[in-house]
């Protein structure tokens, strides 16, 4: 990304869980699309489908708020956010407490549990919602989950609007476990009823974007916007597409829109610093980098990936000595592989223009200060 010739491990992920924002995230916390169906504005019904077995039940972090009776069938905070985010922690979880059913949400931090569940032999895919997926053990009164016909759907979900809604954001996570065919088909009711248009072509953009297809992305982004200018997700999905096809400039001016719409967070802030590096826009680079980093350490988030992009700005700017306080902030991230410090280190010798290896630079204070930016 930066001067490094190398190839880098820390990757996008690292700093941002995801680029594109879930869209039942921006959907079903309010916004322009607030559903009527009850099984749409809360997961609670699903929470209490779970439960009639009376087995224990294992559910993703994003539901325990919604948890409100027979606590003790549930994992606690801890239990969940481990097991969600570690497979080998829920697998231990499971020896112990022997699961009968799981609930998980979508995104990047739990795909790796949800591939190791569709993988397993002992789990079936019972369901797949808005919500995410739910898993059951394999029993003879258990079905795997299937594309549900046009009718079934006009009788399960009366209200057009709330039957679009929960066809695009179901489709959008088939498209995440690669049941492509399925997403295009819930994809294809949707469009049937003419309702959130914008939303349906971000849904398409987002795919489009998975699987690399950014001409397609770039496009469908472009049309979601024209329908409704406030769409986050569509904004994101261009900014990426854009860079993809190599119109900086242009993906610039949308992350500026993209700050002044939804201000700064980690999303906002790393597309504008990935943007303004596409388009040479060195100091904008720096600035959105130093405010990643304070923002993330705010908010109690990894910062060895951000630290690292903001070193390597700052020594590509010419700022050696600064480059390598930064850097050496990022060397003790805690989050960071060997490999990753390696490539650190690799760098600050390189600043350290052979005089002296990069180890007999002073230690850090307990707090670093932040990062002077001004030229």
């Amino acid at each position: 990304m930066f001067f490094v010739k190398k190839p880098f491990l820390i990757t996008v992920a690292a700093i941002v869980v995801a680029l594109i924002v879930t869209l039942s995230v921006i959907v079903l916390s309010g916004g322009h699309h607030k559903p009527r169906d009850a099984r749409l504005a809360s997961p609670a019904i699903l929470l209490q489908e779970l439960v009639k077995s009376g087995a224990p039940v294992f559910i993703s972090p994003e539901f325990l708020p919604f948890v409100t009776k027979q606590r003790p069938l549930f994992p606690t905070l801890s239990e969940s956010t481990q097991g969600s985010t570690d497979k080998s922690v829920f697998w231990r979880l499971n020896r112990e407490h022997h699961y009968g059913s799981v609930l998980i949400a979508p995104g990047t931090s739990t795909h790796s549990l949800v591939r190791s569940l569709l993988d397993s032999p002992l789990w079936i895919l019972s369901d797949v919602s808005p919500w995410g997926y739910r898993f059951d053990t394999r029993l003879e009164n258990i079905n795997e989950w299937q594309l549900p016909s046009e009718k079934d759907l006009q009788i399960n979900w009366p209200q057009a609007e709330d039957r679009t809604l929960f066809l695009i954001l179901t489709a959008d996570n088939l498209a995440a476990i690669d049941r492509d065919s399925d997403a295009e088909n819930l994809l294809g009711f949707a469009s049937e009823t003419h309702r959130f248009p914008s939303l349906l072509l971000s849904t398409q953009a987002s795919i489009a974007a998975s699987r690399g297809r950014w001409e397609d992305a770039q496009t469908l982004s472009m049309k979601s916007l024209d329908k409704d200018h406030s769409n986050l997700a569509a904004r994101e999905i261009l900014i990426r597409a854009l860079l993809e096809n190599g119109h900086a400039d242009e993906a610039l001016e949308q992350a500026h829109k993209l700050i002044n719409r939804n201000g700064e967070n980690e999303t906002t802030l790393f597309l504008l610093a990935r943007t303004a590096n596409a388009a040479h826009a060195q100091q904008e680079e720096i600035d959105a980098l130093s405010l990643l980093v304070t923002v993330a350490k705010r908010d109690h988030q990894p910062v060895g990936a951000s630290l690292t992009y903001l070193g390597q700005a700052l020594a590509k700017k010419g700022d050696r000595g600064e480059a390598l306080r930064t850097l050496q902030e990022a060397y003790l991230a805690p989050e960071l592989t060997e490999a990753e410090r390696k490539l650190i280190r690799d760098v600050m010798d390189h600043l350290m223009q052979g005089n002296e290896s990069s180890s007999t630079l002073p230690s850090l204070p307990d707090n670093p200060s932040p990062v002077n930016t001004n030229p």
